[in-house]
């Protein structure tokens, strides 16, 4: 399985031009189930690298933002999200549930981060802010 092209198009977009290269890291077209139980195996390491490395801060930062709420390991692209189904597609939701969702983030550490208990609550299954991913890759990926 691999990512559709409207959906690796769609998600570069999301890229600056100078991380281009990038992208593909931050995506898995695996079963979100797979990658999830994988995710749980690693979390706590993920979450004592990313500590040591980057210090306990929130690095999404949205206007929510609580730190003393505590921090949890987020990824940036989630595994799964109905976002594309429901922009590029427009994909209506069968009555009663929500629009389809398609594995898309991986477990990659380019795609891991900290976010406090609040901005992770706030963004859930979202695509993170594009103004948010470029200050992320500019502090992770100096030119």
């Amino acid at each position: 399985m691999k990512i559709a092209e409207e959906d690796y198009n769609y998600l570069e977009t999301m890229f600056p031009k100078e991380y281009l290269g990038k992208v593909r890291e931050f995506l898995d077209p695996r079963d979100a189930s797979l990658k999830r139980g994988e995710f749980n195996k690693i979390r706590n390491q993920v979450y004592a690298d990313l500590t040591e490395a980057e210090g306990e801060k929130c690095q999404l930062n949205y206007d929510c933002c609580d730190e003393s709420t505590g921090f949890e390991v987020d990824h940036i692209f989630p595994l799964s999200t109905n976002v594309l189904n429901k922009r590029l597609r427009n994909i209506p939701a069968p009555e009663g549930k929500k629009v389809p969702a398609q594995p898309i983030g991986s477990n990659n550490r380019a795609n891991l981060i900290l976010a406090c208990k609040k901005c992770n609550g706030h963004k859930k299954h979202r695509l993170i802010k594009v103004k948010v991913l470029k200050r992320i890759l500019e502090r992770r990926f100096p030119l």
